[in-house]
């Protein structure tokens, strides 16, 4: 099984959004291929939102092509530095199809989650984890159409974690171990998110989005980028090794030492221990946990 033409031709296309729209006209695309976006018609959103759910979800991907096209009132979108190139970036293919076309799709995704977690609290309407809850919708939306699973699993990465760079803003400058952590929880694919948040940006304000701040999208996306890759190369010292858990344990070297070793590994980059004490009193957790499993 593969997935339907027309939603393939439409996300291949540099009016991708048009061609959207017209399958949204006769029906195709809310009836037929995405039926979970039809909750998103007319459904309102906060002040701050110019469009209604269904209409930002289109506008977004209009928005990601016009980003890395035409620009912002004659500014253009750059390469986020001389090592990292977009087109090549998005140029790369996932189950044969360029990683753009894919991003074409995640925006028109990416609040398909919003109508159905959309709770009012404290005379606020707000989406808690639509993030995630879109992300489990379309595992198996994305499936019943036939994208294989290394498409889905990119889309899906993208939706669960598009609202990720907000958390950076929030706590500006972000730590090493934040970028560190946030390029394994999209699997290195760090660029495409952040091309995804500037999309839902633009989409958000809709007509009244000007170049200023496109600047600041535009700055805010090259440092995160160039950062986080300067921060993988940078990885930080293990806070413990193997000679010091065979002393500290009375391990010998072999498979229970590497997976005490793994274990304590992934939880400081995890950011769940940070110091040596820390990690050793994992260290022994975990063995305690693996002897017990046998």
């Amino acid at each position: 099984m593969t997935p339907p033409r027309d939603l393939l031709d439409a996300i291949a296309r540099d009016d991708a959004e048009s061609r959207l729209r017209a399958l949204d006209a006769d029906g195709t695309l809310t009836s037929g291929l995405l039926p979970e976006l039809e909750e998103g018609r007319g459904f309102e959103q906060p002040a701050l939102h110019h469009y209604t759910v269904l209409e930002h979800n289109l506008s977004a991907v209009g928005a990601l092509d016009r980003a890395l096209g035409a620009g912002v009132e004659g500014l253009q979108m750059p390469d986020p530095s001389e090592e990292i190139s977009m087109a090549e970036w998005l140029g790369r293919e996932i189950d044969g199809r360029p990683l753009m076309h894919l991003l074409r799709l995640s925006c028109l995704v990416h609040d398909i989650a919003k109508p159905r977690t959309a709770v009012v609290r404290e005379e606020k309407l707000r989406f808690p984890r639509h993030g995630p809850v879109g992300a489990e919708l379309l595992e198996g939306r994305l499936g019943a159409l036939g994208f294989e699973q290394a498409s889905i699993d990119f889309v899906t990465t993208m939706v669960r974690y598009h609202l990720r760079p907000g958390e950076f803003a929030r706590s500006w400058p972000p730590t090493d171990r934040a970028l560190r952590r946030f390029a394994r929880d999209l699997d290195g694919q760090t660029l495409p998110l952040l091309l995804l948040q500037l999309a839902d940006g633009m989409a958000t304000r809709g007509p009244t989005y000007r170049r200023e701040n496109f600047e600041r999208h535009i700055a805010f996306l090259g440092h995160i980028v160039t950062r986080t890759e300067e921060a993988l190369r940078e990885e930080e010292p293990a806070l413990v090794d193997g000679e010091e858990l065979m002393r500290e344990l009375g391990l010998s070297s072999g498979r229970l030492l590497g997976a005490v070793l793994t274990s304590v590994r992934e939880a400081q980059l995890a950011g769940e221990v940070d110091d040596r004490a820390t990690a050793l009193a994992l260290a022994r957790q975990s063995l305690e946990r693996l002897t017990a499993e046998g």
